[in-house]
């Protein structure tokens, strides 16, 4: 039941529902058990990135399979997936309630199996997908047949497919590639580290983002979050409503906000017009405009400077006004 190129990006369009098999689809089929009878299965993580990224994008994604398991459980809690349905009875029985329950038609849910059993649902869905590695009748009944197998990125080979055929696709690679930009920015702004090779320009957004630095041992050196943060054509970065905590033995030592800044990440420098606000123990800075500079790791607030102290001003003066 193989479709043609065009003919499956159109099935891939109408999609809302992503269903999957578990067992020989999101694993390799095998079961492990230890010598107490604890069962074990190991899943591929290009396939959990896949179901987040799915996720992310809109689609409603599911487990469905005829065999209970609290592993299963627990990968679909770590993944975010709440649509879960485990048991033995007719899959088909567990996609109908699916169905209503979420207001599906046929046509809008794609499923991925890998034996006899997925058979009932693979005959009635939109996207009928079979992993390289299912039986040769799940193959006949199947619009296409991943290269990869299952527990092997297969599912993540079939979210890529989805994904594209909704032109969402380039989307993601692009913000993908923003935030490991981002991250490289950060790095200077916050330390004063120029990165090792330059950073290509690039340009579009990323929006509600949040990256954090670690130093080796694991420890938070800082995390900086915003609602968005849009890449110019010149090389820098305009960040809206940034938050940035900085830490010292993983405890916020120093939080700085301000509603909109620019981060020039050539001069190694920072500037904004808005309002800014610096908190650090029981000290609080606030003021209208700021620049930094890595370079001479210097700070300075334009105007409208006011400074609340609670609790002792020697100790605030030691502990924050002294930096």
């Amino acid at each position: 039941m193989k479709s043609t190129k065009s003919s499956l990006t159109k099935r891939f369009k109408r999609v809302r529902c992503l269903l999957l098999d578990v067992d020989g689809v999101l694993t390799d089929g095998k079961l492990h058990f230890d010598a107490q009878g604890g069962e074990m299965k190991s899943f591929d993580i290009q396939d959990g990135h896949g179901i987040a990224v799915a996720r992310k994008a809109g689609l409603l994604v599911g487990f469905v399979s005829g065999r209970p398991s609290p592993i299963t459980e627990r990968r679909a809690k770590e993944l975010g997936v709440e649509v879960v349905k485990l048991g033995p009875v007719n899959k088909w029985q567990m996609v109908e309630e699916i169905k209503r329950q979420h207001q599906l038609a046929d046509e809008e849910i794609c499923f991925v199996g890998d034996d006899l059993l997925d058979l009932p649902v693979l005959n009635r869905v939109g996207v009928a997908v079979a992993v390289a590695n299912a039986v040769p009748e799940v193959k006949a009944a199947a619009h296409y047949v991943t290269k990869r197998t299952g527990g092997s990125g297969a599912v993540r080979e079939v979210v890529e497919l989805l994904l594209k055929a909704r032109g969402a696709w380039p989307g993601i690679v692009a913000k993908h590639i923003a935030v490991g930009l981002f991250a490289g920015l950060l790095a200077f702004s916050a330390w004063g580290e120029q990165p090792k090779s330059p950073v290509p320009a690039v340009t579009g957004y990323i929006e509600k983002f949040e990256v954090p630095e670690r130093d080796e041992q694991g420890n938070l050196k800082w995390k900086l979050m915003g609602d968005k943060a849009l890449f110019n054509e010149d090389g820098s970065m305009t960040v809206f409503n940034m938050r940035a905590e900085f830490f010292t033995s993983n405890r916020v030592a120093l939080v700085f906000t301000t509603p909109v800044c620019q981060l020039d990440r050539a001069n190694k420098r920072g500037h904004t017009d808005a309002p800014v606000r610096l908190a650090r123990d029981n000290v609080v800075m606030t003021g209208t405009g700021a620049d930094w500079d890595a370079d001479t790791a210097s700070f300075m607030v334009h105007s409208n400077v006011q400074v609340v102290i609670t609790g002792s001003v020697t100790n605030a003066m030691q502990m924050g006004l002294s930096q």
